[in-house]
């Protein structure tokens, strides 16, 4: 697991889940491309828990997660999956909408 230092324990702020495989290149960016938005699109602290589907695969199977990398905003709600190395900083504010936080 890999926690932001800006998390907070009272469970403020945004909480991702990354499944991804391995270092594979894509899973590579995808985590740095999370890291990127977290600081500097989100105003709030985030806390990212990064899995790696071929140590925690049944993790994966449980929230049906078949190809990665897969980004799953856990918190605040409506929970999202989207899929890719996130390279698309617009549609991904898009998808996790979080337009109102550019």
């Amino acid at each position: 697991m890999n926690i932001s230092p800006d998390a907070k324990p009272e469970g403020k702020g945004f909480i991702f889940r990354l499944f991804v495989a391995d270092d594979e290149p894509h899973s590579k960016r995808a985590k740095d491309n999370l890291r990127k938005l977290c600081g500097s699109r989100i105003n709030e602290s985030c806390e990212i828990e990064i899995l790696d589907v071929f140590e925690s695969y049944k993790i994966a199977l449980e929230n049906n997660i078949f190809v990665t990398p897969a980004l799953m905003k856990v918190s605040p709600s409506p929970a999202v999956t989207i899929f890719g190395d996130l390279s698309d900083t617009g549609e991904v504010i898009k998808a996790l909408h979080l337009a109102g936080d550019e």
